[in-house]
């Protein structure tokens, strides 16, 4: 009878133990990515700017304190207000996501490694039309895709609050721009990449929202003209 080699015994242990540490230390990543995100936002300071060192030029990075807890008289009709490209303009609450996060006017990288990005080419919250915002699925919007038809998502802005409830749960393509255009339905589309563990993925989940209340804290400047 051959006697059977020791080796592979030896070796078997080992290679166990290195594919473990190596799962274990992927998984870390991405908590790892989304506490240095929240530490950072926890700590910012109200109306600061953050000096631009790479990527477009001559950004400026405005970070404002937005009032989610306005409890002041509100108006059903009320003026918009478009922000410089850059600032901070309002905040994003949806608890069934997980979802509480400053949001930005503007899109690109340094934008999305502070909050979600409301794409210029959309409209502002509580515009007439499509407010599109996105964020990355490792920090902001990691639990997005828990979402369901249903639930409630707030957009809070220093010119009003308005309230969303989600109506359809969508998928595409990261070349697909169908959800993206501002088009003439007063609905909110939120979106991030697919969670993939191991590369990049080029399909982005989401959901589109319709547009159920708007509370203005101001009237409108039409309104306040005529009264005069």
């Amino acid at each position: 009878m051959k006697k059977r080699s020791l080796l592979p015994q030896l070796l078997m242990p080992l290679l166990v133990t290195v594919l473990c540490g190596g799962i274990l230390l992927l998984l870390s990543i991405k908590p790892y990515e989304k506490a240095e995100t929240y530490l950072k936002v926890a700590f910012m300071d109200n109306n600061s700017v953050v000096p631009q060192s790479e990527g477009i030029a001559g950004l400026n990075i405005v970070q404002t304190d937005i009032d989610t807890e306005y409890s002041g008289k509100t108006y059903e009709k009320g003026d918009v207000v478009y922000p410089e490209y850059g600032t901070q303009y309002a905040v994003i609450e949806c608890e069934a996501a997980d979802i509480f996060a400053p949001v930005y006017w503007g899109n690109g990288a340094e934008l999305l490694d502070r909050g979600g990005c409301n794409t210029p080419s959309s409209v502002v919250a509580g515009g007439e039309g499509n407010t599109v915002i996105s964020a990355h699925v490792n920090t902001f919007f990691a639990a997005l895709n828990k979402v369901k038809v249903g639930d409630e998502v707030k957009l809070y802005t220093d010119y009003g609050r308005f309230t969303y409830t989600v109506s359809e749960l969508i998928e595409f393509g990261s070349t697909d721009k169908k959800y993206l255009k501002k088009g003439d339905r007063d609905i909110l589309t939120l979106y991030t990449c697919e969670d993939n563990l191991l590369a990049a993925s080029d399909k982005r989940i989401g959901c589109i929202c319709e547009l159920k209340k708007r509370e203005f804290y101001n009237e409108p400047k039409e309104e306040k003209s005529n009264e005069e």
